[in-house]
């Protein structure tokens, strides 16, 4: 059901583009102080080129975002096995300090009270 709704999405977009385009065939001088010479384009190859270029410099902020959170993962990931190292070293004296507390009370001989 969901691929029939993005392809009905896509299909609206597309008939959206199509009749912009139709719809502004106009052309526009575009110069740029003189730096780049003037010339004519449709109205709608403006908008379109635009767009794509929004689309593409996001794209790469996008791509620049994930590369810096996946070090960060990575980063993280290499702590918390270090710490998980450190917790099991710890448990593992804590453990042996009991044992070796249990096994010198058993040894002991029993204390009698005082007054007896």
């Amino acid at each position: 059901m969901t691929k029939f709704i993005k392809t009905l999405i896509v299909a609206v977009l597309f008939i959206l583009a199509i009749t912009f385009a139709l719809e502004n065939q106009q052309m526009i001088a575009l110069s740029y102080y003189d730096v780049i010479p003037p010339f004519s384009v449709p109205v709608f190859l403006l908008v379109f080129f635009s767009v794509l270029l929004g689309i593409l410099i996001a794209g790469f902020g996008d791509i620049y975002v994930r590369f810096s959170l996946k070090n960060k993962v990575r980063k993280y990931e290499k702590t918390i096995k270090k710490l998980q190292a450190e917790r099991d070293a710890l448990k593992q004296a804590t453990t042996k300090k009991e044992v070796e507390k249990a096994d010198e009370a058993d040894k002991e001989p029993p204390k009698l009270p005082a007054n007896v």
